[in-house]
C-alpha cells in the first residue's frame, strides 16, 4: 500500500560527488542542466530542500527554465534558524515548514515562527522528525503525490539512509573539488548494509560537456 510520494532526488555534482566545493562554490549546472530540473519541478507536486540550503543559497524553488505550475515548497527544520526575508519566504507559491513538536511552545523560537506565520508559511510540527514519517504526512495532508528533493548533502544523505526515494538523477559537472559538501553528507554506510541501485537511463547532456544519470532503487 502506497502512503507516501514517489520521490526523486535530483542533483548535479562534480567529478568527484561534491555538491559545493570548499568555499561553498555551487553554481555547476550548464543551461541544459537548468532547463531538465525546471522540467522535472513542473511535473511534480513538491519540491523539497533542507534549512541549510536555504540559509545559504537562498533559493527561490520557482520555475523559471520551463512551463508549468509552481510545486509547493518545502523545508525540514530542527533549529527554526532563518532570516525570514529569504526568498522563499516572501515569494509564491506556499511554502511549509516540518519542525520538531518541541518548538511549538518554545519561547525562544517564538518570534521566528510568528515572522513565518505572518508570511504565509505554513509550520508543519511533527513528533517525529523522520524523512518517512515527513513524507506520509505530506502524502496525507497535502496530497503531494510525487515529490522532489534537491538538496543539500545533509538531507539527501537523511533520505538515503531512512531508504526513504524512489529515484536519483545525477548531473555529473566536469570539476573537480577535492572537498567540500558531498551529494550524501553523512556517516556513512559500511560496504556491504550500502544500497544497490538499478541504472535506468544515461544521456550525454546538450552542452556536450555533462552526463545525466537516472538510477532506480531496487526493491527489497
Amino acid at each position: 500500500m502506497v502512503d507516501r510520494p514517489y520521490i526523486i532526488i535530483f542533483s548535479t555534482m562534480s567529478i568527484d560527488g561534491r555538491l559545493a566545493s570548499k568555499d561553498r562554490y555551487s553554481q555547476l549546472s550548464c543551461p541544459s542542466d537548468k532547463r531538465r530540473q525546471h522540467i522535472l519541478r513542473s511535473e511534480v507536486d513538491a519540491v523539497l530542500v533542507g534549512a541549510e540550503t536555504v540559509r545559504i543559497d537562498n533559493p527561490k524553488l520557482t520555475l523559471k527554465y520551463a512551463h508549468g505550475k509552481n510545486p509547493i515548497r518545502v523545508i525540514i527544520s530542527n533549529s527554526l534558524r532563518f532570516n525570514v526575508n529569504n526568498t522563499i519566504f516572501t515569494t509564491p507559491p506556499p511554502t511549509t515548514v516540518y519542525t520538531s513538536k518541541l518548538n511549538e511552545e518554545s519561547s525562544e523560537k517564538r518570534q521566528i515562527i510568528q515572522a513565518l506565520i505572518q508570511k504565509g508559511v505554513e509550520i508543519r510540527y511533527v513528533n517525529d522528525m523522520s524523512i518517512c514519517s515527513i513524507m506520509r504526512d505530506l502524502y496525507i495532508t497535502k496530497n503531494v503525490k510525487k515529490i522532489m528533493v534537491e538538496g543539500g548533502g545533509t538531507t539527501i544523505w537523511n533520505f538515503i539512509k531512512e531508504n526513504c526515494f524512489d529515484e536519483i538523477r545525477i548531473t555529473i559537472s566536469p570539476r573537480i573539488f577535492g572537498n567540500g559538501i558531498s551529494f550524501a553528507q553523512g556517516e556513512g554506510f559500511t560496504g556491504t548494509s550500502a544500497p544497490r541501485l538499478q541504472l535506468v537511463n544515461v544521456k550525454l547532456c546538450e552542452c556536450g560537456q555533462e552526463v545525466h544519470i537516472i538510477y532506480r532503487k531496487i526493491s527489497n
